[in-house]
């Protein structure tokens, strides 16, 4: 036997829809898509209008001519139950399924009904009758729900209800319920829908604003402006506490989007009634909304004691007003995010473009569809708006890169702007990634970090050698960990060459050549600088010259390719902000000098002898400022020395490779001027 749903209504029959399969699945039945292959045909309705129960009608009678079973179910009255009692094989109240186990469709959203019925008797409404009494679920069987969901990697979830917002099960109201929602691990949206305006309160608006997973959206229904209309839909609010509340919201939550619902045409609306709803739309600037024109529903409050007096020509117009309101309202508001970047939660594709939604429920069009996947969360920048639909491409990912010459305090500035802007630092020093190199190579210490996260550090031991691909590897790997965290990585380091592996151009991936290697690594810089010159003049412009380990690696990549790639600095993966900290020449001998001070006060000789005990003289230990000095006479003076040379070659590469690097003092003098300097750079390019 082949089932078949015919869903109409809201989106709380949608959740029903996904836990009626469940109940037909148990009974043995099968699933079609295809309403001609099915022997039973299951009517999920909705009584809200009496043109959607006319559309219920139309395809129980079609249905019915070929003698298959069909079972209604969802918001149906009691007299449409009776004239439909002879065409129906059952009759399922919404009820019997509530706490069904869910077949989720959409392996993307999920719609989780957390209570059901009404209380509020909206006179137009006939929810009260075809579902009864409010009746909330547990909060833990809400919470189990969620949690499975995120698991299964769903992505937005949906709590639905009537009025959401009067959910209460014992001492779990609404806000209590979304803080224990917003505790569950994982990268997800928590949404919910419709709650009432009447019960808005305080605590639900603070607790939102403290939510993590709650994205900035709201649907508050207000179905009209004008307070007598209001009454006699016995919506419990006037227009003025409408207009308080959404003051409340946006001024708590200024990025918030919110849609609303509006009815036209309610029996007795005067011209000087619906103008007052104009007035209203004009003055709440909402962000999408949901017009319908009154529809009389047999029994409902409204039909029984109202007469339906405006016709139909003239419902229409008052729809096509607030719409053109709505327009030029939805158009002011997503000029905002032109040339912006946002968060989009893909949903399908279409003609080769991507088509999701933005933390404000906006329809989003991704025209590039490069490094993005359905059902996942993309940072797109926005290149055009219209009222109902952004355009934009993937964004790069934004990175903060943090340079300056050893001994100019690139680890306090880049903690500081982590602190700031929720980074996370990669460490870009080629001799910090070695376990127990802390005290010769500047490592900051764990009180340093001041709680930020440091990536990058203590990779391997000192008698393993570390490439600058085995650091791009593991950079990239560890942005993109950063990135799906929704935090900003912050590169901070002085080794030009591992920044240039990572954020410059491609350099392709050369085999190290063992025998040639070991033939250059005999020969002096000067040697190599003249083999290098003869191979490509171009790279030998670039390169740091007194480097013999740049210029074996130059010169074996020139060997294989006969050419270096050029050294261009925009890379294709990233948006990068250059941060550089600049000192004068006597400023960065004194900050040389005082560093190697303190080096040797922590123990630097000491350090160097427990490496040297556990590993022996290692090629790393040799070729390593602050180490390689401890094998000659007079140390502390050559660490000096050798510190300050390799300050001013650093120096001269960062200017050549990152041009565009924003310099900075950072003295005494100027030190608090330009780290203000500095943080609005990082404003500006977030």
């Amino acid at each position: 036997m082949k089932y078949f749903i015919a869903t109409y209504g809201c989106q709380a029959n949608i959740a029903d829809s996904e836990r009626i399969e469940t109940r037909l699945k148990n009974r043995g039945y099968k699933k079609t898509l295809d309403e001609k292959e099915a022997n039973i045909l299951v009517v999920n309705a909705c009584s809200v209008r009496q043109s959607a129960m006319d559309r219920v009608y139309g395809k129980i009678n079609k249905f019915s001519k070929k003698g298959g079973k069909i079972i209604l179910t969802g918001c149906v009255l009691e007299a449409d139950k009776k004239k439909l009692k002879n065409k129906v094989s059952e009759i399922w109240n919404p009820e019997e399924y509530f706490d069904e186990v869910p077949v989720h469709n959409n392996g993307i959203t999920a719609q989780i009904p957390i209570m059901s019925g009404c209380d509020n008797f909206c006179t137009y409404c006939a929810v009260p009758f075809t579902r009864g009494r409010e009746k909330s679920r547990p909060d833990k069987e809400i919470i189990s729900e969620v949690r499975g969901l995120v698991q299964k990697r769903h992505k937005e979830i949906w709590l639905l209800g009537q009025a959401v917002n009067k959910y209460k099960f014992r001492k779990t109201d609404f806000p209590k319920l979304l803080r224990k929602l917003d505790k569950i691990p994982g990268k997800f949206w928590l949404r919910f829908t419709s709650p009432h305006p009447h019960d808005f309160s305080d605590e639900l608006i603070k607790t939102l604003a403290s939510l993590k997973h709650f994205p900035r959206y709201i649907n508050l229904p207000l179905q009209s402006g004008d307070n007598e209309i209001l009454k006699k839909m016995n919506r419990n609010y006037t227009a003025e506490e409408y207009f308080l509340l959404d003051s409340k919201i946006k001024k708590t939550m200024p990025d918030i989007a919110i849609s609303t619902d509006a009815i036209v045409g309610f029996p007795g609306e005067t011209r000087k009634q619906f103008k007052n709803t104009l007035d209203l739309f004009k003055r709440l600037k909402f962000d999408m909304a949901f017009l319908s024109e009154y529809s009389s529903r047999s029994g409902t409050a409204a039909a029984m004691t109202m007469k339906d007096d405006i016709s139909k020509k003239e419902k229409g117009r008052r729809k096509n007003e607030l719409n053109k309101i709505l327009i030029k309202t939805a158009s002011l508001n997503n000029k905002k995010f032109l040339g912006k970047t946002i968060e989009v939660l893909t949903e399908k594709t279409k003609d080769g473009r991507i088509f999701g939604r933005s933390e404000g429920n906006k329809v989003v069009e991704i025209k590039n569809t490069a490094g993005a996947k359905i059902g996942e969360f993309a940072k797109v920048k926005i290149a055009k708006t219209g009222p109902w639909k952004l355009e934009g491409e993937i964004a790069k990912p934004k990175i903060i890169c943090v340079i300056g010459p050893t001994a100019s305090g690139k680890s306090s500035l880049a903690v500081e702007l982590a602190c700031k802007f929720n980074g996370e630092v990669i460490s870009a020093d080629s001799r910090q990634i070695y376990i127990g190199m802390d005290i010769g190579s500047g490592k900051i210490t764990k009180k340093e970090m001041k709680g930020i996260p440091h990536h990058l550090l203590d990779v391997c031991v000192p008698k393993k050698e570390f490439n600058a691909s085995d650091f791009k590897r593991l950079a990239e790997k560890t942005i993109k960990e950063i990135v799906s965290r929704g935090k900003i990585p912050i590169i901070c380091g002085g080794t030009g060459f591992y920044i240039q592996t990572l954020l410059g151009p491609e350099i392709p991936e050369i085999v190290p050549d063992k025998n040639l290697r070991k033939k250059l690594e005999k020969k002096s810089v000067a040697e190599l600088f003249e083999i290098l010159k003869k191979l490509d003049p171009e790279r030998a412009e670039k390169v740091d010259k007194n480097n013999p380990r740049r210029l074996v690696r130059a010169i074996e990549i020139a060997e294989k390719l006969g050419k270096v790639p050029a050294l261009e600095t925009n890379s294709k993966k990233y948006d990068i902000l250059w941060l550089g900290i600049k000192k004068d020449k006597k400023q960065l001998e004194k900050a040389v000098c005082d560093r190697v001070d303190a080096m040797i006060k922590k123990g630097l000789e000491k350090e160097v002898e427990k490496l040297v005990k556990k590993y022996g003289w290692t090629k790393i230990l040799k070729n390593t400022i602050g180490y390689k000095e401890w094998l000659d006479k007079n140390p502390i003076e050559k660490i000096k020395t050798h510190t300050l040379q390799y300050a001013k070659r650093q120096i001269t590469w960062f200017k050549k490779f990152a041009p565009e690097t924003k310099w900075l003092a950072l003295s005494e003098v100027e030190g608090n001027k330009n780290r203000n300097e500095a943080i609005k750079l990082v404003e500006g390019f977030l």
